[in-house]
């Protein structure tokens, strides 16, 4: 099946992992794009002029033979996690002309092969930005968006937020100082800055309350904000897992600490209804023009929960189209109509 819509549906994917039934599943549904940030980099490595590990290079060999085979890639550069291994002090001088060396790096390293970036992933999320505030994860963005623009100016670079809109108790997370409003207004309330679009990830019914109908309030309310088209960097809905009870929410339980969801969508979480999440889903964001592409999370099911490394904990183990056993579920299949229906757009 070929689509010729300009829409960029992808899959969030672990790329070592993939097999060539793999790829060869993902064009039967219509995928073409795959994003990816697991480049298996060592900063300090790189600052110090040393070889990078034989990881990286598997990941830049990974890159070419999937471009081969047809793909496109969004990347996703390094975030503060990795710069934190260098031991620079957080917000100086010294540590942003480093994340800037690393940038243009990525940017040189990959030109023509990957033209879409996110810089980083989420610092609205504590998790994410490490040990970075608010204010030093603004300035850690411009730097990596500047950088990667200076060095290859043909790229096309943003960065994503998760916590928007700002709805405190209605979000598995750390949303009562705004975190994500914040982000997004000292990156696109800068005119100077040469951002392209604007990255957005939700998952509304499982780690949020509400479910596709969520969507035209947040896109809505994200595009007059920002003014940039929007790249949907990941959205899903988790297949399994049961409902917290009563008690477990006032106790403020987290998944990981019950194996259960706070939110749901429908009332359930079960393959069939993550299907029909996906279908709803892919409607809301077809129909907006200033919605430019969609990233499912995420291409297969976890063995691992990788929060609290349970097997059978659903917070990140439940999301593929694909199982355990690399078999399709409902999803795959909700997902394949999806893309015959931008094809026909």
């Amino acid at each position: 099946m070929q689509i010729e819509n300009d829409f960029m549906l992808g899959v969030a994917a672990r790329l070592p992992e993939l097999t060539s039934q793999d790829l060869e599943m993902m064009r039967s549904v219509g995928i073409r794009w795959l994003r990816f940030g697991d480049f298996q980099f060592d900063a300090a490595a790189f600052m110090k002029n040393a070889p990078q590990s034989s990881g990286f290079e598997e990941a830049c060999q990974r890159v070419q033979d999937l471009r081969d085979s047809g793909f496109q890639l969004m990347g996703l550069s390094p975030g503060p996690r990795e710069m934190a291994k260098l031991g620079l002090t957080p917000g100086s001088d010294e540590y942003y002309e480093a994340y800037a060396a690393v940038s243009r790096f990525f940017a040189l390293k990959f030109e023509g092969l990957i033209e879409w970036w996110q810089v980083a992933n989420e610092l609205d999320i504590w998790i994410f930005r490490d040990n970075l505030d608010m204010d030093q994860s603004v300035e850690f963005l411009k730097v990596g968006i500047r950088a990667m623009k200076e060095a290859v100016p043909s790229l096309k670079v943003g960065i994503n937020i998760t916590l928007f809109p700002s709805l405190p108790g209605e979000v598995d997370g750390n949303t009562d100082a705004h975190e994500g409003l914040i982000l997004a207004k000292g990156i696109y309330g800068d005119p100077s800055l040469p951002v392209d679009y604007a990255g957005f990830d939700s998952y509304p019914g499982t780690w949020r309350k509400g479910g596709p109908e969520s969507w035209h309030e947040y896109l809505d309310g994200f595009y007059a904000l920002t003014g940039k088209p929007i790249f949907i960097q990941e959205f899903g809905y988790a297949s399994a897992g049961g409902n917290m009870t009563p008690a477990n929410i006032d106790a403020g339980a987290y998944p990981c600490d019950v194996k259960r969801w706070k939110f749901n969508w429908r009332g359930e979480h079960s393959e069939a209804v993550q299907a029909e999440y996906i279908k709803e889903s892919m409607k809301i964001f077809i129909e907006k023009p200033f919605v430019i592409g969609a990233t499912y999370y995420n291409w297969r099911d976890a063995a691992n929960c990788w929060q609290c490394q349970e097997p059978d904990c659903p917070a990140e183990t439940a999301w593929g189209l694909l199982n355990q056993q690399g078999l399709p579920k409902p999803s795959f299949y909700a997902l394949e109509s999806c893309a015959r229906a931008i094809e026909l757009t």
